[in-house]
């Protein structure tokens, strides 16, 4: 049985403290980074980037916590829209020393600066 089953109550609102009360109360234990890591994957696959993204913000805070929690981290800012902070996510992965995110810096950075330079009535809709 997943002790995570009731993901519906997890809201993407809910404050450090809350999310940690979240996952004690199932754990019936303190959380570690892993088990953060791993529902943040869970909403992340369900489609559910708001949920996966708070819990990764307090992921890669975590003792244990690894590179591919920031990399996840920076696909949920940009599935939701925010490739700046993406951008900002994923060349902390690089510095890290997680190589994969090279391309992706590249292909963002020249969107974010194509944006950037189109005035707003030239934006095609």
């Amino acid at each position: 049985m997943n002790i995570f089953n009731d993901y519906e109550s997890f809201k993407p609102t809910m404050s450090k403290e809350e999310i940690f009360a979240w996952f004690q109360r199932r754990l019936n234990r303190v959380p570690e980074a892993y088990d953060i890591y791993q529902v943040a994957k869970d909403f992340y696959q369900l489609g559910s980037f708001s949920r996966a993204l708070v819990c990764l913000q307090q992921y890669i805070v975590l003792p244990g916590a690894t590179t591919i929690g920031r990399h996840l981290l920076g696909y949920c800012f940009l599935n939701l829209g925010e490739p700046d902070r993406a951008l900002k996510e994923f060349r902390r992965c690089i510095k890290d020393g997680f190589s994969d995110d090279w391309q992706l810096v590249v292909e963002l950075t020249i969107e974010i600066e194509q944006k950037r330079r189109i005035p707003m009535n030239e934006i095609p809709v």
